[in-house]
C-alpha cells in the first residue's frame, strides 16, 4: 500500500490530539478517505465526529487542487511529512556568516541545493539574488534554520517573504536519536566529506572569509565546496530521515 505522509495525519484538524491520531490509526484508519468510510466506527461524539469529518473533506479538496496553506496549520514539527509531496519542488538551505549574531554580523554566503542543483550566492557581487532562487520552491529544508538560518536571512533581508513548508533536520534527527551539530550528524550517519573539507567547520569557515577578502582566492574556493557539501548533505540527511520517521511515527504503530 502506497502511503502518503500528508493525507496520512489527522494532527492538522482541530480537536485532534496525538493520542486521538493514534486510536484512529489503530481503527485501521490510515488517511482521510478512510476516515470518510469507516467514521461509523469510531466511538466519539457525533457532532465531533461530523466537524472532523468536514474538516478532513475539506483537507482532501485542498491536497487535489494542491492548495497547500491549506495545511498551515500543521505542526512545525510534523512538516517532514510533506517531504514526499514536495519532493520534486524542495531546495535545501544553508548560510554562511562573519559570526553568530545577526545584528552586528553579515551573511557571507548563501547555499540552495534543489532540482536545479546547488547555486551559491556571494556577499558583494549577488547576495540579493538568492530571493529569485527560492521563490522556486515550495519547501526548504535546513539543520538549525528555524534558529539560526532564517532569522538571520529576515533580519538581513526583510523585505524577503519567507514562507514555505520548513522541515529543520535538527529537531527531526533529535527525533530520531541524533545529537549535535550537522557535521557530528553527519558522521553518525556514515556520510564522510572530501578530505580537504573534514578539517572545516563554521570558525574556520569564518576565517576562510576573512583570509579571501585579504586577497587568497583558494579560501573562498574552499569555503564554497565547504557550503556545497552542507547543502547536498542535507539532502541525503533528509532522504534518510523521511523513511525513518515514516516508519517509527506511522508504519510501526499501526503495525502494533
Amino acid at each position: 500500500m502506497l502511503f502518503v505522509m500528508l493525507q496520512n495525519t489527522f494532527i492538522h484538524v482541530p480537536k485532534i490530539t496525538r493520542n486521538l491520531e493514534i486510536n484512529i490509526w489503530k481503527k485501521d484508519i490510515h488517511n482521510w478517505q478512510d476516515f470518510l468510510d469507516k467514521q461509523s466506527s469510531l466511538q466519539m461524539a457525533s457532532n465531533k465526529k461530523v466537524e472532523i469529518a468536514r474538516n478532513i473533506q475539506e483537507s482532501l479538496d485542498a491536497f487535489k487542487k494542491k492548495k497547500y496553506s491549506y495545511f498551515s496549520s500543521l505542526p512545525s514539527n510534523q512538516h517532514w511529512r510533506m517531504y514526499d509531496e514536495f519532493k520534486n519542488n524542495v531546495c535545501f538551505l544553508d548560510i554562511e556568516t562573519t559570526g553568530l549574531s545577526k545584528w552586528h554580523d553579515d551573511i557571507t554566503l548563501i547555499g540552495i541545493h534543489g532540482k536545479a542543483g546547488t547555486k551559491i550566492f556571494m556577499n558583494g557581487k549577488n547576495l540579493e539574488k538568492f530571493e529569485n532562487e527560492l521563490k522556486k520552491y515550495s519547501m526548504i529544508v535546513t539543520f538549525n534554520g528555524r534558529c539560526f538560518d532564517v532569522p538571520f536571512i529576515k533580519h538581513k533581508f526583510p523585505e524577503v517573504k519567507i514562507d514555505q513548508y520548513h522541515a529543520d533536520l535538527r529537531f527531526v534527527m533529535a527525533d530520531l536519536g541524533f545529537r549535535g551539530g550537522l557535521k557530528n550528524v553527519e558522521r553518525e550517519r556514515g556520510i564522510i566529506r572530501a578530505e580537504e573539507l573534514k578539517s572545516v567547520d563554521g570558525f574556520e569557515a569564518v576565517r576562510l572569509w576573512h583570509k579571501y577578502q585579504r586577497g587568497d582566492n583558494s579560501s573562498l574556493d574552499l569555503l564554497k565546496s565547504y557550503l556545497k557539501a552542507d547543502v547536498e548533505n542535507l539532502k541525503v540527511l533528509m532522504d534518510l530521515a523521511f523513511k525513518e520517521m515514516k516508519q517509527k511515527h506511522f508504519l510501526d504503530i499501526i503495525k502494533k
